[in-house]
């Protein structure tokens, strides 16, 4: 679903200390993002259950509420949620650039910057 950076590019803690009910989960690899603003990682919690561990960039003009809403198509379920410090990558692209052979961005420098995010567990509705 696009997402192939695992949590610890955000977090520079391992994701137990982020949110203590991921002792235990393992990652299932359906990972995604909805804007740029919220990624998501799946996990098999240690009970067995599935869930996903999301990240919101809190802005302004970001609403992550909808967001997290938007991870399961049939409507999502809020487990836990709380705030979080880690890095964000802002992204500045020039209009006109030219490409070099391998270049995946032309024309764009990224730039990692720490940030608060809201971050938590969310399950689809079934």
């Amino acid at each position: 679903m696009g997402v192939r950076q695992s949590p610890e590019s955000v977090f520079e803690v391992p994701v137990e200390e982020v949110l203590p009910q991921l002792t235990g989960a393992s990652p299932t690899g359906e990972n995604g993002r909805v804007g740029g603003e919220l990624v998501f990682w799946g996990y098999r919690l240690a009970d067995g259950r599935s869930a996903y561990f999301f990240a919101c960039a809190m802005l302004q003009q970001v609403n992550c509420g909808e967001r997290i809403d938007a991870i399961c198509p049939a409507g999502t379920i809020v487990l836990e949620s709380g705030e979080h410090g880690g890095k964000v990558t802002r992204r500045h692209c020039r209009e006109v650039a030219i490409a070099a052979p391998g270049d995946l961005r032309p024309g764009c420098a990224d730039n990692p910057v720490d940030a608060v995010l809201m971050v938590g567990l969310a399950a689809c509705a079934n």
